[in-house]
């Protein structure tokens, strides 16, 4: 029984943790990679490229893509933007600035799937 106590309590404290903090490299579909780190907790969670610009993988293409933000049914969320990441090496300084994603709009996104969590939690 003691040992159950202890196994569930292990258990408990393993999903409990924030992402890695450090560096990870991504394999692009065609091979090629990119340095990211990993962002967020169990609510919600995402990756940025060195430069702080959000990245998220698209089911479809099999790439990273820089992520945008949409809104369904009054709530927020990130979506792949269709453009791959390694793309902004090949556009101009302006052209990159334009996947900069606010951290406000990020903190509301991140509220607001806490928000769900706990009232999933509730029913």
């Amino acid at each position: 029984m003691k040992k159950l106590i202890i196994f569930a309590s292990m258990i408990t404290f393993v999903f409990c943790v924030p992402a890695f903090q450090g560096a990870v490299e991504f394999k692009q579909n065609d091979g090629s990679t990119f340095q990211g780190t990993l962002k967020g907790d169990e609510w919600f969670n995402w990756i940025e490229d060195k430069e702080g610009r959000i990245v998220k993988y698209n089911n479809s293409s099999k790439n990273y893509e820089y992520a945008k933000v949409e809104e369904k049914n009054g709530t927020l969320d990130l979506v792949p933007s269709g453009t791959k990441v390694d793309i902004i090496k090949k556009l101009d300084r302006n052209a990159s600035e334009f996947f900069k994603i606010d951290r406000e709009i990020l903190k509301k996104i991140w509220n607001q799937k806490k928000e769900k969590a706990y009232e999933y939690k509730k029913k």
